[in-house]
Parts: C-alpha cells; structure tokens; sequence
C-alpha cells in the first residue's frame, strides 16, 4: 500500500458521500416542494444544505456502525430528522411542528426510494 492510499481513500469517500447526499437532496427537494415548503429552487437549497449537514454527521456514524446496519438505521433516520427539522426551521422561522413533520416525510421518502434499496442490493452481493 503506498503512502498515498489512505489520503485516495479519504477523497473518493467524501466523493462518494457528496455523490448520495446530491440524489438523497434530489427526492428530498421535490418532496419539500411537494410539501409545499417553499417553491421548488429554495426547496432544493435548502434540502442539499441539509443532507450535507446530516450526510457528514451520518457518514461518521456509519464509519462507527458499519457492520451493524440494523443498528445504524434507525438512528441515521432520527439523526437526520433532527438535523433537517432544525434546518428548515432556521429558513422558515416560527414553523418547528410542521417543519419536523416534513423531516419525518422526505426522509421516509428517501430511505425507502434510495436508502433501503441500497442497503438491500449491497448486502446480497
């Protein structure tokens, strides 16, 4: 291995990571918009700020759980519920109830178009 493999491995990871968060703030930005939380280009914004925000604090739990997914899971979810809720919230002020019920919205949305599938393929290879 050459001194040079772990500082390629660190910078395909973020790649990889600023890759899913772009899809994951993808359905998520529609799924705000659908919502009705702002108009689709705010929705989008403010969805990738948030999913890099979540996707790095989740990135580092996945490093910690990596080989307990069913652990991982659940906790990512409420992570990112967490996190997104309050994002929102700093851009449409006033709103903690609803924007925490968006969270909870677009990340099932996300989990269960992007998220579990990959999961599920990935572990059958």
């Amino acid at each position: 291995m050459s001194p040079t493999s772990p500082y390629l491995l660190l910078v395909l990871g973020f790649l990889a990571l600023l890759v899913v968060d772009l899809l994951i703030a993808l359905v998520e930005g529609v799924f705000l918009t659908w919502l009705s939380y702002q108009p689709f280009r705010q929705s989008m914004s403010i969805s990738f700020i948030m999913n890099i925000i979540s996707g790095i604090v989740n990135g580092v739990l996945l490093v910690i759980l990596q080989r307990s997914p069913y652990i991982w899971l659940p906790i990512s979810f409420v992570l990112a519920v967490i996190i997104e809720s309050f994002v929102m919230t700093y851009f449409k002020r006033n709103d903690l109830p609803r924007n925490s019920l968006r969270a909870i919205f677009v990340n099932l949305a996300s989990y269960v178009i992007l998220i579990l599938p990959a999961y599920y393929f990935g572990s059958r290879a």
